[in-house]
């Protein structure tokens, strides 16, 4: 029998999710994954991958007339919705960066992924939108999980945005543990040996978990589910177990050496949690995270947000305002909607060009 390996044993930590559309890389698991995860990058890099030529030709064919964002639209549920039966929960998609700021765009994407989702046989409890988090979005998720499409908030990077997700009651929250500018430099890329003690940004996640975890005990709401992304190596994503997320979201390289590695480590002592707050607490050796924030700069006065700020009222006018005002927070959110504008607009030459060789 073949030794277990280290993804098996994640499995038994936390939730394991999938950051790709690929098929065969979801068959691929020993397991069945929980969730897959896409947004702009994903998508592109899936519908301009040669085998799927004929997918791309036959949704211009189907929706060109109706412009190329239509197509595009088409081609994420796609992707998307064939991979529901190898899943034990939801596929993801992601709203556009175009409409980062405009709340009722936002709210009309989400309602057209929805009803192609319902068309395409994707029931609501199989599928949630990625919105993006500014104050923009967090007010539309608002009324969007009110009407029952769900969300996640994501290129999320503060606890401010974490309680503006809770607020909204959005379903899930993702995080990023790397900034998107650290994927194209790595010499932006923290060089630690424990990430769970020495990340910079693994403090900021246990202020987010144990936010929730106490609104949770006070006021018996549930609270979004943590869908950690964006990592560098295996050291990286096993951490996050330790930190307490409840689901890591894992790109194909990582998944990958994951399974490749074998478990050579002491057998799981503590499985994960029934509930994803109910019984949360901090590992005792990393408490230390509980009261810092390396991320936060020099000036920093020691005061985490919490709940009694209202971030989504008025538009999201507190949120977008915070965004603005924190340096670090604008530039990782800013080099997010960069990057995923730059794949949209890959995807939109691309399909521009297959309709303009029909004629449309």
């Amino acid at each position: 029998m073949a030794p277990r390996s280290l993804l098996e044993r994640l499995e038994e930590l936390c939730n394991v999710d999938v950051d790709d559309v690929d098929t065969a890389l979801i068959k691929s698991l020993p397991f069945t994954p929980h969730n897959q995860t896409s947004n702009q990058g994903v998508i592109t890099k899936e519908l301009l991958n040669p085998e799927n030529q004929t997918l791309l030709e036959e949704l211009v064919d189907k929706h060109g007339k109706e412009g190329w964002e239509k197509v595009y639209t088409m081609a994420a549920i796609a992707l998307c919705a064939r991979n529901v039966p190898f899943l034990s929960g939801r596929v993801l998609v992601q709203t556009s960066l175009r409409y980062v700021n405009d709340r009722t765009a936002i709210i009309k994407q989400c309602h057209e992924y929805a009803e192609a989702f319902e068309k395409s046989g994707v029931s609501r409890d199989r599928f949630a939108i990625k919105v993006p988090f500014s104050g923009a979005a967090a007010s539309a998720a608002l009324e969007l999980n009110a009407e029952g499409i769900r969300t996640l908030a994501t290129a999320v990077f503060s606890l401010e945005q974490a309680i503006a997700a809770s607020q909204s009651n959005c379903l899930f929250i993702s995080p990023y543990y790397n900034e998107i500018a650290a994927h194209f430099d790595p010499a932006l890329r923290p060089q630690v040996k424990d990430p769970a003690l020495e990340h910079p940004m693994s403090a900021r996640i246990i202020h987010i978990l144990k936010t929730f975890a106490q609104a949770y005990v006070q006021t018996g709401k549930e609270q979004p589910i943590m869908v950690i992304a964006s990592h560098f190596n295996i050291d990286e994503v096993l951490a996050m177990a330790e930190l307490g997320c409840q689901h890591v979201t894992i790109q194909g390289p990582n998944l990958n050496k994951l399974m490749e590695t074998p478990d050579t480590l002491p057998p799981v002592a503590k499985k994960k949690p029934k509930h994803p707050y109910a019984e949360f607490a901090v590992a005792e050796r990393l408490k230390a995270l509980e009261t810092i924030d390396p991320l936060a700069g020099p000036d920093w006065n020691q005061v985490l947000a919490t709940m009694d700020t209202d971030y989504v009222v008025n538009g999201g006018e507190k949120l977008d305002q915070f965004i603005a005002e924190n340096s670090v927070l604008n530039k990782r959110f800013g080099d997010a909607c960069k990057f995923f504008l730059e794949a949209e607009e890959k995807a939109k030459v691309a399909i521009e060009k297959v309709m303009a060789e029909k004629g449309l």
